[in-house]
């Protein structure tokens, strides 16, 4: 009889049984490393292949989800023997954070302070449900947006990376030095989603590559990343070099350059890892309020950018005149970007009558006027003296804002914004204030190709 594939539920869909095994088992990994910070089986191992040189972890390029689904596959085999057999059978639980959590931000299982999962420095504020008091902050990604904006994207990845946005996985060919954690182009689902979470949603820890897997979130953050790629896979194909290894992965615990996982080595959950994902869906959030005279579809993501929590440091602004309705295509380029020091950063893009300024701290304000979000971690993208294009997709709100103001003059601004270096209340906010951020990171000029 065939082995059954072993299922990998949501957080919030275990058993009490499930969840105390889980914390179990995530416990013992870190006794591990508390008795031997260099032990291959501790928690410390895995956060450090994702958070160190070990690996390094691989973004900004088509690599990205196999590098995650192989990480995590990795981990959930270190806590399934990690106290056998007690903890023979568990699974990494995925974390739905498109949908409605089941405590005030987070599953209730993260926000529990007496459970190993629970981390400090997360951002505390409540999401917005249909009953809530004003103060609450909109689900930045819904399922909605996923399925419109992510999911929909046929295409696996892209030569240029400035356009890589527009393929599903992103800037092809992958870290194939693996001298550093980023490549040259963020996918569909990387940007802005991925790291939008990780900085404005989450925060603490989880805001900073070099800290993120500390936080025992980011495994089921990270989880519900494979799934949605899983979802994609039944509809499309994962095209790119599938030789490519990735960097500090083992098949097995010899690290030999041979036992290093080939991308081919990820493409398929239940022949290759043995395990399927038991995918239900979450509450949706109530649909945010229209606006009177709001010229475009509210952003999901208006609480959690950067320029909504601190004036911008660098504002670019391009005048345009508004496209005839029908047109097929409106992207944004942002010309020779280009970072000096390594933190994170916001570069949130607005669209304003001609001559209106900018009141990005106002929520109506960016109810309104938010176009889209563009969201950089520290430690990559563009640093020396080298440069790279970066586009938007302006598609959606330009074909909104030309059925009622085609041949008017408007303006096109990307505020961009420090996020503290990666931690919203760390030593780093007093070092890379919106003073000295105009300094670290700018960007050529602006151009809008509408046809």
């Amino acid at each position: 009889m065939a082995t059954q594939p072993r299922i990998r539920k949501s957080i919030d869909s275990l058993t009490p049984g499930e969840l105390a095994d889980y914390e179990h088992a995530f416990a013992r990994l870190k006794a591990i490393s508390d008795a031997d910070p260099t032990s291959i089986d501790g928690l410390q191992y895995f956060a450090d292949l994702h958070n160190t040189m070990l690996g390094p972890c691989e973004h900004a390029n088509d690599t990205f989800l196999p590098w995650h689904r192989a990480h995590l596959f990795l981990f959930e085999e270190a806590l399934r023997r990690s106290d056998p057999p007690r903890t023979s059978n568990v699974t990494l639980p995925y974390w739905d954070w498109s949908a409605l959590p089941s405590g005030v931000r987070f599953p209730k299982a993260f926000e529990d302070e007496n459970s190993v999962l629970h981390h400090a420095l997360r951002n505390d504020d409540p999401v917005c449900r249909p009953d809530s008091a004003p103060g609450c902050q909109a689900l930045p990604f819904p399922r909605a947006y996923l399925e419109e904006q992510v999911l929909a994207k046929p295409d696996w990845s892209t030569i240029d990376p400035a356009l890589s946005s527009t393929s599903f996985g992103g800037h092809t060919g992958g870290q194939m030095d693996c001298q550093g954690q980023f490549g040259e182009g963020f996918g569909a689902l990387e940007q802005p989603a991925h790291n939008a979470m990780h900085d404005g949603f989450i925060g603490g820890t989880m805001a900073d590559p070099g800290t993120a897997a500390e936080d025992p979130m980011f495994f089921s953050f990270h989880c519900y990343i494979d799934l949605l790629w899983a979802q994609w896979q039944e509809r499309f194909e994962t095209g790119t070099d599938l030789d490519c290894r990735l960097c500090g992965l083992f098949k097995d615990r010899e690290h030999l350059e041979e036992n290093r996982f080939l991308v081919r080595d990820t493409l398929d959950t239940e022949k290759q890892f043995g395990y399927v994902y038991d995918y239900v869906p979450g509450e949706a959030p109530p649909p945010l309020p229209d606006v009177d005279g709001a010229p475009f579809r509210v952003h999901p993501a208006l609480d959690v950018v950067p320029s909504a929590r601190r004036e911008p440091a660098l504002v670019r602004t391009l005048a345009f005149s508004v496209p005839q309705p029908g047109l097929e295509e409106a992207v944004l380029r942002l010309g020779d970007v280009h970072v000096t020091l390594p933190f994170s950063y916001g570069a949130d893009v607005y669209l304003t009558r001609a001559g209106e300024e900018l009141h990005t701290m106002d929520r109506e304000f960016r109810q309104r006027h938010l176009a889209d979000v563009l969201y950089f971690w520290r430690s990559h993208h563009a640093h020396g003296h080298t440069t790279h294009d970066v586009t938007v997709d302006l598609g959606r709100v330009l074909t909104a804002l030309a059925g009622a103001h085609a041949g008017e003059e408007w303006q096109v601004s990307v505020a961009l914004t420090p996020t503290a270096g990666g931690h919203e209340h760390g030593p780093a906010e007093a070092a890379a204030g919106p003073s000295d951020a105009a300094s670290m990171v700018d960007f050529g000029d602006l151009t809008l190709r509408v046809r």
